[in-house]
């Protein structure tokens, strides 16, 4: 019995530091950290650090280090920080408008439908890259959200641009875009982009905030969430923007 106890006390004792070290490891909710990023509260990359799917946070090795991503409907949006308490920043993806250069990127569509999260009007902007258009935005409802005119075109055009606020809060919408001027020889230049971005990340410039372009594939824009949505997993995949030119 002697013998059996003193063997019972060093196992525990060289058990000791292993476990403390273990717990040590452990993540704190609303503290751990991907690259950069300390991952706000809901969202958590350990399991016990989430209670719902929606807030589920991926640790991914990109070329750029690692990165945290959230998942909505099957598309992978990085997330950035937060701001203010229930919101948080995500690289939003550009969607693109008669830019055949851009090939496949302008296809790139978030859908919001079917999840607790929305685009407040609180907290973001609309925006739209190019010239010679009207560019508005609706929800899919066919509510007016907002809209702005973009320069005449000239040199710069792919500098240039326009943005506006938005009237309301939605999870889904329709971009047109409406030519305002006739087509010259630089038919080329009526490429252009529309995006919903974070009043809070940049700077407010005119025509756009510093830093976005034609060539901008993503830019952050904040995201909040309904706390008290009970929907189940949300499978509808109604795309975010439909884009039109109408010349």
């Amino acid at each position: 019995m002697g013998f059996q106890l003193w063997f019972y006390f060093i196992i525990l004792f060289l058990l000791c530091p292993i476990l403390q070290s273990t717990e040590s490891q452990q993540a704190i909710c609303g503290e751990e950290v991907c690259g950069n990023v300390t991952i706000p509260s809901p969202f958590g990359i350990h399991s016990r650090c989430y209670s719902r799917s929606w807030f589920r946070v991926s640790c991914k090795q990109t070329h750029k280090g690692e990165k945290p991503f959230i998942s909505i409907n099957g598309i992978d949006l990085e997330l950035l920080g937060s701001l203010f308490q229930d919101t948080i920043l995500i690289k939003n993806p550009v969607s693109y408008v008669d830019c055949d250069h851009k090939g496949e990127v302008g296809s790139s569509t978030v859908n919001l439908t079917g999840t607790p999260f929305f685009f407040s009007s609180d907290y973001n902007y609309f925006g739209s890259v190019g010239c010679g258009n009207l560019a508005t935005i609706f929800s899919n409802e066919a509510d007016p959200l907002g809209g702005c005119i973009q320069p005449i075109c000239g040199d710069g055009a792919s500098e240039s641009g326009c943005y506006n606020r938005i009237s309301g809060n939605f999870t889904s919408n329709v971009v047109n875009m409406t030519a305002m001027y006739p087509i010259g020889k630089d038919d080329d230049k009526r490429c252009a982009s529309a995006f919903i971005f974070s009043r809070l990340y940049f700077r407010e410039d005119y025509p756009l905030p510093i830093g976005i372009h034609i060539e901008t594939t993503h830019v952050p824009a904040t995201l909040s969430w309904n706390s008290t949505y009970c929907g189940d997993a949300g499978q509808s995949l109604v795309s975010l923007s439909v884009f039109h030119l109408i010349i």
